[in-house]
């Protein structure tokens, strides 16, 4: 693999884990009865992607 392709895996692996704290701190403010739009701007995710943390 080169230095290039371990890059973009490492830059793959980043996002995925971003993603992942991102969600992870939703479900903590949806606990907490926060508006999903409020959610969706402090953690960069979709209203979209909030709203199917709800089911």
């Amino acid at each position: 693999m080169s230095i290039l392709e371990e890059s973009k895996v490492y830059k793959n692996i980043l996002e995925k884990g971003k993603k992942e704290k991102s969600i992870e701190i939703a479900r903590e403010l949806l606990k907490e009865g926060m508006d999903i739009n409020k959610i969706a701007k402090i953690t960069k995710l979709s209203v979209e992607e909030i709203k199917k943390l709800l089911n």
